[in-house]
């Protein structure tokens, strides 16, 4: 005969079964929601008219996210390593310039190079960046991830030729996370650190 002991440890393993077996069904639909359920569960605004969070991989392979760069000026380009050197290395050129300006004059700034293509290598990201940006960090994302940056960032997610057209715009956002504003692509280093002085006197 089943002793009132027993009977109370019986219940208890049930318990904690169904728990488990919830949990694991939970983590299988939030996995699923985040996979296949739209740019809205991967990327969130929060509030800002361009821009938001992101999950994204570093060329050591680590994870990073828009909370890592809090504190600082984050400047997010997107391009690929397929892009023509001639059309997005001065692009990076004009954000480590900037880089170096800014932080000459105790202005942190994190510059961000964010690749349209989910496929890139990091070998090949690292030969495209490091030797013309060795200060802007480049980043990889999974395909869905990327997708839902582009829409965010409003930055274009379209093939030309063998190449993704690199963002036209660089976004700007704020020591807070918030968006501060956008200053055209064109690789006018000049044209940035004064866009970069002027938002962060405000």
């Amino acid at each position: 005969m089943e002793t009132q002991h027993e009977r109370r440890k019986r219940i208890s393993n049930r318990i904690i079964w169904g728990v488990l077996a919830v949990a694991a069904v939970l983590a299988g639909v939030g996995f699923q929601l985040a996979s296949h359920g739209g740019p809205g569960l991967l990327v969130q605004s929060n509030g800002n008219e361009v821009g938001g969070s992101f999950r994204l991989d570093s060329l050591g392979e680590s994870t990073v996210t828009e909370g890592d760069f809090h504190g600082t000026w984050v400047l997010v380009w997107f391009f690929d390593t397929n892009c023509p050197e001639d059309r997005c290395q001065p692009v990076l050129k004009s954000m480590e310039h900037a880089y170096q300006a800014l932080h000459a004059q105790g202005v942190r700034v994190s510059p961000l190079a964010v690749s349209l293509d989910p496929f890139d290598e990091n070998e090949a990201l690292r030969n495209y960046v490091i030797p013309v940006a060795p200060h802007v960090m480049p980043f990889t994302g999974t395909p869905n991830m990327i997708k839902a940056m582009t829409a965010e960032y409003h930055a274009p997610d379209q093939k030309e030729g063998d190449h993704y057209v690199p963002a036209p715009r660089i976004v700007i956002m704020d020591p807070s996370a918030r968006y501060a504003g956008t200053i055209d692509a064109t690789g006018d280093a000049d044209a940035l650190i004064a866009r970069l002085r002027q938002l962060s006197k405000r």
